[in-house]
């Protein structure tokens, strides 16, 4: 009831931010009368800003809060985020479940992705605000970890590129900046695995043939993807960019948007030493406050469960599922830190070959996606094992 009476109040446009403007017309500009424009937006008008449906999946969203706006007092806006928490919910739950988890630690895990605080500090730009490929993305990575170990019994290419293309399905590829970070996250994961088996063995032909069934993965994940982003695809060769794509942009701005570790209190060392060189260079750069991009307690306390948990006796080790999630905490949060934090990769990316590439704080779900896996996958575990344990004998009357 509490979300039914503050959904219609929300998103209104009193102070709009120039992203929600953005977003406002092209969401808005797809529910025309009865009408709904897939692809670019007032194509073919003078008026028209080139703002274009990013993918099919995209597309059909957008079509849904247009019917959701028609048949109800919700505006476009209220109805695209309304579907998006909806959406975020049932994909997280969904992919927890293929991924092994039980039905209650995944209600759970889908129920905090869907209300994460990372997710409502970026209310007003609602493509980022709804969260669906953050846990689909991240358990794609234990998909692929699942490829690529021995199989049980032999498994063809097709069905790992099955496999692959229902990971990608999963994480909902609309979401540019998410569709990056998924594919950034699967590309290190594959290099990780791949190096942890040759610790295990130097056999060409089983490393080869290890490499092979991650191969067939990524494969049909991407080939998914583009599936997915084929009338984007056909739109730009065929008229060219949107004008939005040309909007100028500056190094200096990986500063003002780019993460701080994890939203620490001290910044790291490199911060102020690429600030100051920007600066004698003629560029300089922004600053942001410690606090904006909203991260959460959930990082550091997880990040201490998978210390304590990895540090435990042979005797005691935590299960191979929670040893993959601890490992996939630290793979996120080691790309976080190199790429995504202000003077990282990101910025002398944005100096040396092109400034577009920016809003790197928006890497912040994944770190907090990864620190909620890894406390579920704990949860899971224990109450795993407490079911199946013997139950106790009665004790015996005096």
């Amino acid at each position: 009831m509490t979300i039914l009476a503050w959904i219609p109040t929300f998103l209104l446009l009193q102070h709009p931010s120039a992203d929600q403007v953005w977003e406002t017309f092209g969401i808005w500009s797809a529910c025309t009368a009865d009408h709904f424009q897939l692809g670019w937006a007032g194509s073919g008008s003078a008026a028209s800003m080139g703002s274009f449906t990013a993918s099919l999946p995209a597309a059909g969203l957008q079509w849904l809060s247009c019917q959701l706006t028609h048949h109800s007092p919700l505006n476009p806006l209220q109805s695209f985020l309304l579907l998006g928490l909806a959406l975020t919910f049932l994909l997280a739950l969904m992919a927890c479940r293929r991924a092994g988890f039980r039905p209650d630690t995944s209600l759970l895990a889908a129920f905090l992705i869907a209300t994460a605080p990372c997710s409502f500090s970026r209310v007003g730009h609602l493509s980022l605000a709804t969260l669906w490929p953050v846990l689909p993305g991240l358990l794609a990575c234990h998909g692929l970890w699942r490829a690529m170990l021995p199989p049980s019994r032999p498994s063809g290419w097709l069905s790992l590129a099955g496999s692959g293309a229902m990971a990608a399905a999963l994480c909902f590829p609309a979401q540019d900046y998410y569709v990056f970070f998924v594919f950034l996250l699967l590309a290190a994961s594959f290099c990780l695995l791949l190096f942890l088996a040759t610790t295990r063995t130097s056999q060409l032909d089983v490393l080869g043939s290890i490499a092979g069934r991650g191969l067939a993965f990524l494969v049909g994940a991407m080939l998914l993807v583009a599936l997915a982003y084929l009338p984007k695809l056909l739109a730009t060769t065929g008229s060219g960019p949107p004008p939005s794509w040309a909007t100028p942009r500056v190094a200096a701005e990986q500063f003002m948007y780019g993460l701080l570790p994890f939203t620490w209190l001290i910044p790291s060392p490199w911060v102020p030493m690429v600030s100051r060189a920007l600066t004698e260079g003629g560029l300089p750069p922004f600053s942001e406050s410690y606090f904006w991009s909203t991260g959460s307690f959930l990082i550091p306390i997880a990040w201490m469960t998978a210390l304590w948990k990895m540090a435990l006796p042979p005797s005691r080790r935590a299960s191979r599922e929670v040893r993959f999630f601890a490992s996939l905490l630290a793979l996120v949060s080691v790309l976080g830190l190199l790429w995504m934090t202000m003077g990282g990769l990101g910025t002398i990316f944005a100096v040396v070959v092109s400034p577009v590439l920016r809003s790197l704080n928006r890497f912040t779900v994944f770190v907090y996606g990864a620190s909620l896996l890894l406390l579920v996958s704990v949860l899971d575990a224990q109450l795993q094992a407490r079911a199946l344990a013997p139950p106790s004998p009665p004790e015996a009357l005096p």
